[in-house]
Order: C-alpha cells, then sequence, then structure tokens
C-alpha cells in the first residue's frame, strides 16, 4: 500500500473489511444524516424566530398598549415552538393562571419531544457500530485461523499477520463513526437543555404579564370615548364592529 494515493488506500481499506463494511458504511450515513437534520432544527433562530425577540423584551408594556390581540396572532402564525408554547399562554381560554400553566407545560413537553426527534436513531448508531466492527472482526480472524489450520506446516506465518490486520479494519471503522457520532450527540444533548431552559423562561414571562395585565380581558374589545381614548364594551354590548354608531347617517372614517 505504499506506494496507493489517498483515495487508493481509503478503498483498499474499506474493501479489507469485507461485508461488515456495508452495514457499518450504512450507521455512519444515518448518523451523518440525523446530524445535519438536528443542526437544522436546533438553530435558535427555528427554535425562538428572531422576529419575536423584540416583542419578548417588553412584552408587559405590549399589553400594557393593548396590543396582546397582535401578539397572539403573530404567535399564531409561527410554526415555531416558541409559537407553539406562547399561543397556548396568551390564548384566554383558561379560567386562572394555574390552568394556563399547566396546558402550557405539556405543551413544551409536546415540542421538546419533538426536537429529541432522531436523538435516538443516533443512540442506536453509538452502540451498534462498534458491535458490527467487532463482529466483522471476529468473523475474519474466524477464516484466517481456519486457513492457518488446513495449511498445517506451509502456513507463512506473514500471511497470517496480514490476514489478521485486515479483519481488525472492521473494529476500527466501527469505532471510528462511533465516536464522530457520540460527539454530536453530546453537543445536541447540551444544546436541549439550553432550549429547554430558554423555552421554560419564556413560558413563565409571558403568563405572569399576560395575567397581571388582566389575562383574558386584554382581547375584550374596545370603543373610541369622546375624549378620544379607549374604553372595553361591557360582554353583551351589541356594538362589536369598529363603529359605535349607527350606519345612517354616516360618520366620518376615523370612527
Amino acid at each position: 500500500m505504499a506506494g496507493m494515493n489517498l483515495n487508493e488506500q481509503i478503498w483498499e481499506f474499506l474493501l479489507s473489511g469485507g461485508f461488515f463494511m456495508v452495514p457499518i458504511g450504512l450507521c455512519s450515513f444515518i448518523g451523518i444524516a440525523v446530524c445535519i437534520h438536528r443542526g437544522i432544527t436546533l438553530r435558535w433562530n427555528a427554535v425562538i424566530p428572531r422576529e419575536f425577540r423584540a416583542d419578548l423584551g417588553h412584552v408587559g408594556t405590549l399589553f400594557r398598549e393593548g396590543r396582546a390581540s397582535q401578539l397572539l396572532l403573530k404567535l399564531k402564525r409561527s410554526d415555531s415552538p416558541l409559537g407553539k408554547i406562547g399561543r397556548v399562554a396568551l390564548s384566554g381560554e383558561f379560567l386562572d393562571r394555574d390552568d394556563a400553566r399547566s396546558a402550557v407545560e405539556a405543551t413544551a413537553r409536546e415540542q421538546l419531544v419533538k426536537l429529541e426527534n432522531g436523538m435516538g436513531t443516533l443512540e442506536v448508531v453509538i452502540a451498534i457500530a462498534p458491535l458490527l466492527g467487532l463482529l466483522g472482526t471476529v468473523s475474519g480472524l474466524v477464516g484466517v485461523f481456519g486457513a492457518l489450520g488446513g495449511g498445517g506446516a506451509e502456513a507463512e506465518p506473514g500471511l497470517i499477520a496480514a490476514g489478521i490486520a485486515e479483519a481488525l479494519n472492521t473494529t476500527i471503522a466501527g469505532l471510528g463513526v462511533a465516536v464522530i457520532i457520540v460527539i454530536f450527540h453530546s453537543y445536541f444533548n447540551r444544546r436541549l437543555q439550553r432550549i429547554a431552559a430558554r423555552l421554560e423562561v419564556i413560558a413563565a414571562h409571558l403568563l405572569n404579564e399576560f395575567y397581571r395585565n388582566g389575562g383574558p380581558d386584554l382581547y375584550q374589545p374596545v370603543s373610541s370615548d369622546a375624549s378620544g381614548g379607549s374604553t372595553p364594551l361591557p360582554p353583551e354590548s351589541p356594538f362589536l364592529s369598529s363603529s359605535p354608531f349607527p350606519p345612517s347617517p354616516p360618520f366620518p372614517s376615523s370612527y
């Protein structure tokens, strides 16, 4: 192999491992594909979109300014984990804060389970890749010692050593795949812990500010008074349109 270039050496290494190089290669392909998918899914911008960060910084001010409906609509339009958790926190469909907190916690757990998709696959690759390598080595050694037993005194030690070295290639390949996937698995586990902690803080902040500033009452329709301000309409008020006056005679569009 001294006269081979790098590509030829890699090809020769893979071929020398025999059949068990195929499932090890399949494990490496699956592991890399899952790592790429996890890397895209667990980006901060995918979990907590950039357009929400300014609103989250002064969410209490948004509620006091009567813009809770705008924030809720924005959250409903987002398919991110933050959007799904936030729309439950601000839904206004719960009797009190405790019911809302329970619903938010259940939604957060569901989103974290979805974010963990693929982690089990990485764990399987980490477990079986070294075992496949060891199985390939044992299978190769069985063939080498079988040839040694059938060759009698004519067996050459150099050929036996070369056969053993080739049989160990599957162990090298299996361990190499496992080591690489372990690194990514540890990184993604750490990222998931940070995401879970951040979402928990954001959800608690949304709930506290929402119920501190009125809770479901923030979504009550408003009407314009004579001074130009806005006051909530009573729940049974028939005037649910933007104008509190009868349709005739016509009034300026500012009402």
